[in-house]
């Protein structure tokens, strides 16, 4: 009988058609709308897409450089140091967070740095990031990906990017932001199913135990 349940567990397992997670994230990928031309200034309490301007300014750059996977993408200082912002609902659960990394390359300091602000309810994380433009393009930004894992509660969960750079028009830039359930892996799937098998068992054995007369 085990090994009967073992090996459903294991074909069910491989048989589970491989589906992306959905992207919670509105406009994470900064096309929505795209940026007419090489960029569009936003201020203070504007918004686009899904996010909302804080700080001072930020570009969303259309063709003046290239995006990490389509779309645009975002310089975090604008005129001066800015960020953006966005509400998410986030079901009780584990969640993975992602996002491209670069720097714009046209002037300021060579290392572009910015902060990474996760709010849920009375709870805020704060994580720092730095990107070195050295030997970087507007024909080659270098993107790199930028990965965390989290646990939500159940509260929103409020993303803020945000530049670290003060009074430069020259900021990090991020693209490609994604925010998705943590899906398990086929074997995971096979062990939960092993262990849900295991309980059914065990519970199917307490069920024909005799009562004492």
């Amino acid at each position: 009988m085990r090994a009967t349940i073992l090996a459903a567990a294991a074909a069910i397992a491989f048989t589970l058609p491989a589906q992306a997670a959905v992207n919670l994230v509105q406009d994470g990928n900064f096309d929505n709308p795209a940026a007419p031309g090489n960029f569009v200034t936003y201020t203070n309490g504007q918004s686009f897409g899904g996010w909302t301007v804080i700080g001072d300014s930020v570009d969303l750059i259309g063709g003046y450089w290239g995006a990490p996977v389509g779309g645009g993408s975002v310089d975090l200082a604008g005129n001066k140091a800015g960020g953006i912002t966005q509400t998410i609902a986030a079901p009780v659960g584990a969640y993975n967070l992602s996002f491209y990394l670069a720097g714009n390359p046209d002037g300021g300091d060579a290392v572009k740095n910015m902060r990474l602000t996760l709010l849920s309810g009375v709870n805020i994380d704060t994580f720092n990031f730095s990107f070195d433009t050295t030997g970087v393009s507007k024909g080659a930004m270098g993107y790199v990906l930028e990965n965390l894992s989290f646990v939500s509660h159940g509260d929103p969960i409020t993303l803020q990017f945000e530049s670290l750079g003060g009074d430069t028009a020259y900021g990090a830039v991020i693209g490609g932001i994604n925010l998705a359930s943590a899906v398990p892996e086929p074997a995971s799937w096979a062990m939960l199913l092993i262990g849900f098998g295991g309980i059914g068992m065990a519970m199917r054995r307490r069920k024909t135990v005799a009562l004492p007369a």
